[in-house]
């Protein structure tokens, strides 16, 4: 009779713990965005966060810098952006004398100076107004939703990455010490660290490869025809196409295609139509050399060791369109956890037995010298990694 109530409770335990678990699970798919961008920032920062360990720094403050220190550059590309779009929609207005227009369009319609208290009033009490009002708040309360959706999801976003920095080794390793007895999960959670760590480093590597080769090509482009159709800002338009491989498929199109085709209206408008073979040159190479190969090939070879190349490449052709835009992560996230559990726990399940290799000879034995990184299988524990 004891031994049934025991095995009630057990049971009322449990089905609380996959309550609680479906719950998070809920919470997780309603933010899948920001925690798949989350695990990527991971992964792009703990590199950082390993290099500061030699300073003796506690880790949250390693994590603080960390997020900075990446952070940092994006913020000030952001900025000279927006600064250098601002100041040459400003020309272009002032060149054309459009703002001087506007102003005067303006205060002619408005007929301000011959208004007084009582035709304002009467102006604003007319219901005719009212839906311009509407269209008026309808559009900035949708700005404002916006504006605080990103702004909420970019801090549900780095919070996730600090604390996975700070609590997330002590974690894993609980939990491994807890539920894995035979050795199994470990090797996994190794494999699947390294391969991630791997791959998310890939996609770090195609921003900057991506970067380096826009800005050489426009600036070669820019040696090699006349100022009439040279690409504007080629350091600042290389970067945004660099950064802009975070956005799949059409991310570094938005960049490269406005510029091509604003060449080609300038050469057109200044009469001189031959110009229109090197920006069309300029295109098939930005196509070519900038868009497809890197994003699809460079990302896939920079990526992990262990998974084949042609299943990443079609991971990040099929993420985005099945995923959206954060499947060009998400996609490699299942396929890396799903081809290690197919390698590593399914053996395990099948057999029944540990998939830890076996040491036979001496060389297989971990070296005495190599601390943490005397893993099972060479690699290092993944609550070491982040510690450097």
């Amino acid at each position: 009779m004891e031994i049934n109530r025991e095995g009630e409770r057990r049971a009322v335990i449990g089905l609380a713990i996959l309550a609680l678990l479906f719950v998070v699970a809920y919470a997780v798919v309603a933010f899948i965005a920001p925690v798949v961008f989350a695990v990527f920032l991971y992964y792009a920062v703990r590199p950082i966060f390993c290099f500061l360990d030699r300073f003796g720094l506690p880790r949250s403050l390693r994590a603080v810098l960390s997020l900075v220190l990446f952070g940092v550059p994006f913020l000030v590309l952001l900025t000279y952006t927006v600064a250098v779009t601002a100041a040459e929609l400003e020309s272009f207005l002032q060149s054309r004398g459009l703002l001087e227009s506007a102003r005067a369009r303006i205060v002619e319609e408005l007929n301000v100076a011959e208004l007084d208290a009582a035709e304002l009033e009467t102006l604003l009490s007319e219901t005719e107004s009212l839906p311009s009002v509407d269209v008026l708040l309808d559009v900035t309360v949708t700005a404002t939703s916006a504006v605080g959706s990103t702004f909420f999801q970019g801090v549900i976003i780095v919070a996730a990455v600090y604390y996975m920095l700070v609590d997330g080794p002590p974690f894993v390793d609980w939990f491994l010490d807890t539920f894995d007895d035979d050795g199994v999960l470990r090797r996994y959670v190794v494999e699947v660290d390294s391969e991630l760590s791997e791959t998310m480093f890939g996609n770090i590597a195609t921003i900057f490869v991506t970067g380096i080769m826009a800005i050489l090509t426009f600036y070669g482009f820019n040696l090699l025809v006349p100022s009439t159709i040279e690409v504007p800002y080629p350091a600042l338009v290389g970067s945004l196409v660099g950064v802009a491989t975070l956005i799949p498929v059409v991310g570094i199109k938005l960049v490269y295609v406005p510029i091509v085709f604003g060449l080609g209206a300038r050469a057109w408008a200044a009469g001189t139509p031959d110009l229109l073979l090197p920006v069309g040159v300029l295109l098939v190479v930005s196509a070519v050399f900038l868009d497809f190969i890197p994003d699809i090939f460079a990302r896939a070879q920079f990526s992990g060791d262990r998974t084949h190349n042609g299943l990443l490449i079609l991971a990040y052709l099929m993420g985005p369109a099945l995923f959206g835009f954060y499947g060009l992560f998400l996609a490699p996230i299942v396929l890396i956890a799903t081809a290690e559990a197919i390698q590593i726990l399914l053996p395990y399940v099948v057999s029944g037995t540990s998939a830890r290799p076996e040491q036979t000879t001496l060389g297989e034995f971990p070296d005495p010298g190599a601390g943490e990184t005397g893993a099972r299988d060479g690699r290092r524990d993944p609550a070491a990694v982040p510690d450097g």
